[in-house]
């Protein structure tokens, strides 16, 4: 069976990424140039530029093609705009334009259509931190459930430092959808391997990102520690089912709680399952021990799509089947990282 796929970006245009939009630029590149050069007919990629709420507008919506070169026209031609560094982002505008978007339907016997939107950004979204968006958008949370109703998967790449404050949304957001929060740091390396195996046919995206190594493939060289975030990511996919949930227990400062009902089971203070408190800002991330991963296999049934669970399970844990699709192979794809290549 052939694999296709369509590629949407949502780029952050904000300020706060000036300093980053060169490196951006050249892992686009890099990502998109090694998922052409498998089956170029195959492959179709789309860029959605956003800002934040308060600029005079949101998002730039450029549609699918299948031309490597315009696509690296259209964001070669991206231009960063003056504005608060501080401002929530319109993110929920740039994933519900990527709804609207001319998605192949995956309806041929004869050929796996993968659909993957790939997020950019530093910050948080609107909404988050406040309890309400001043441009009522939709919720954020209830429109991922949209992605996997439509089979499209997430990756959400975090541009550090900034971004660690809210690495455990975002992961459980991508988790949701089958896919993986991804330091920028490590994201050209990862999602380079994972995309042309994914169109060669190995295994879906979703199956490849199960398989990826938690600390050498995903944390590596970074300030991401998924031990520390992993029982937030569980709780958000466990008992969370709005923005208004995430932040009532997520960020106890802007939302204080002490009791909390939902599904019909009573969620308190005292749980042992759950700590709503992050590290320390002056958490030193770089001295943090390592983490052991238990592998468990995952069943293939039949060549469609295995899910990561959805918010009835729970469970947003890591998996693997063998070795990691990434870390098994040596690639020089990484353009930024200062990662020793005998590592790989």
């Amino acid at each position: 069976m052939t694999t296709s796929i369509d590629i949407a970006v949502c780029l952050d245009r904000s300020s706060s990424i000036a300093f980053y939009s060169k490196q951006i630029r050249l892992s686009l590149r890099s990502i998109l140039n090694r998922a052409l050069s498998c089956h170029q007919s195959d492959v179709r990629m789309a860029l959605i530029e956003f800002q934040s709420h308060s600029h005079h507008w949101r998002t730039n919506i450029h549609p699918f093609t299948s031309s490597g070169d315009e696509f690296h026209e259209w964001i070669d031609a991206i231009e960063i705009e003056n504005g608060n560094l501080n401002e929530n982002k319109a993110i929920v505008d740039a994933l519900g334009a990527t709804l609207t978007l001319d998605w192949r339907p995956n309806n041929n016997i004869n050929r796996y259509h993968e659909k993957l939107v790939i997020l950019i950004t530093d910050g948080a979204p609107c909404s988050l931190l406040d309890d309400t968006c001043a441009c009522n958008s939709n919720d954020l949370w209830r429109l991922s459930d949209e992605f996997e109703k439509q089979d499209i998967t997430l990756v959400v790449i975090g541009i550090e430092p900034s971004i660690i404050i809210y690495d455990d949304f975002y992961c459980a957001l991508a988790n949701k959808t089958g896919g993986i929060y991804l330091p920028f740091i490590n994201a050209t390396r990862v999602l380079s391997s994972v995309i042309q195996r994914a169109i060669l046919g190995e295994d879906t995206l979703s199956q490849l990102f199960r398989r990826l190594d938690i600390h050498n493939d995903i944390e590596y060289n970074s300030l991401y520690h998924y031990k520390y975030v992993q029982k937030r990511v569980d709780f958000m996919m466990e008992y969370c089912r709005t923005m208004a949930d995430i932040r009532k227990w997520l960020y106890p400062v802007h939302h204080p709680s002490t009791e909390y009902i939902t599904g019909g089971m009573n969620v308190d203070d005292d749980d042992d399952n759950f700590e709503p408190g992050s590290p320390s800002l002056e958490t030193n991330y770089l001295l943090c021990p390592s983490i052991n991963i238990y592998f468990t296999p995952i069943t293939d049934d039949e060549g469609y799509r295995t899910r990561l669970p959805t918010t009835a399970s729970g469970d947003s844990s890591y998996n693997v089947v063998g070795s990691s699709p990434v870390s098994s192979i040596r690639t020089d794809l990484d353009l930024y990282s200062e990662i020793d290549d005998d590592c790989f």
